[in-house]
């Protein structure tokens, strides 16, 4: 959604509410959209998530990072059934992307091309030291050297935001796997990792950084409650107050405490994704975050949150 103009975003609405049974759109959805089916609000929060990418990415850029770790999930791009690691992190020299294979020149913000490919260059000495340590430490990471399971590379968790953040390649990027979806993917799929895993693994992240003399930047990559998978809604509406309530911890520094979120819990609550989130925690701590914005529209059809920690 957030590749495309706000003309199109309803479309986005209607395809997913149209994958749910019995969908009923709730009130606060309905206020939203008004009498021009939500574009008035749409380009209002449009224009929310192209200030807050800028910010990210001026703070990012000026800062000039060794390496940028981007966590995000590979919603059964890459990994399959048939190799499906709970965590992975990408080892190669290079990466490539194609964010708009799927989209034609008209529907994106910046009328790209279906057929353009990213390329980005990454720390592969470095991630292979990552790998090395997290093993010793506890975690029993994956690696891999390509990404050959898909025709059209990082997955939309990675890629997209790279649009905005760095669209020409100018930061060495080292793409960290989870396995958020879960049971979620289809029948075959190992359960997503817990919360208090993932905080783990950002501990140890943290722990293998402190040995570094490398600046690096850690990004993770998600909206947070979804309305198609928050179960305690019937899959209608995201869980706005699950995420206003998480949202505060992070923003007055207690991030740890999210780490004793169950399973269940993220899963009532469509909040699969925030898992790249509680790496993040792990690796910062609990430091306070500047929330540079939250939409929580139901409109957005998901939770959206901008922050950053310096």
């Amino acid at each position: 959604m957030i590749l495309f103009p706000p003309e199109h975003w309803k479309n986005v609405r209607k395809g997913l509410g149209g994958r749910i049974p019995n969908y009923q759109p709730p009130e606060e959805l309905v206020s939203d959209l008004g009498d021009d089916n939500g574009l008035t609000q749409d380009k209002i929060n449009h224009q929310r998530i192209m200030d807050a990418f800028a910010v990210l990415r001026e703070k990012l850029h000026a800062w000039k990072p060794d390496a940028v770790i981007l966590i995000g999930d590979d919603q059964a791009e890459n990994f399959k059934r048939e190799n499906l690691p709970t965590f992975c992190m990408y080892t190669g020299s290079q990466v490539d992307g194609y964010p708009f294979h799927a989209a034609s020149d008209d529907n994106n913000v910046w009328k790209i091309q279906p057929e353009t490919k990213f390329s980005y260059n990454c720390p592969d000495k470095f991630a292979t030291d990552l790998v090395k340590f997290v093993i010793r430490d506890g975690f029993d990471m994956s690696s891999s050297t390509e990404l050959a399971g898909w025709e059209w590379g990082l997955p939309h968790a990675h890629i997209n935001p790279l649009m905005y953040l760095d669209q020409d390649g100018e930061l060495p990027i080292l793409p960290l796997f989870v396995n958020c979806l879960g049971e979620e993917a289809g029948d075959g799929y190992p359960p997503r990792p817990t919360a208090k895993r993932c905080h783990e693994l950002g501990q140890s992240i943290r722990r293998f950084l402190d040995t570094r003399s490398e600046r690096v930047a850690v990004i993770a990559s998600s909206s947070w409650s979804h309305f198609f998978l928050t179960e305690k809604f019937d899959r209608c509406a995201f869980d706005s107050e699950f995420d206003h309530r998480n949202l505060e911890l992070v923003r007055s520094g207690q991030g740890s405490k999210l780490a004793e979120l169950t399973p269940e819990e993220l899963q009532s609550s469509g909040d699969h994704e925030f898992l790249n989130w509680m790496i993040t925690l792990g690796v910062v701590g609990d430091r306070p975050a500047e929330i540079l914005d939250a939409l929580d529209a139901q409109s957005q059809i998901s939770f959206k949150v901008f922050a950053v920690w310096e």
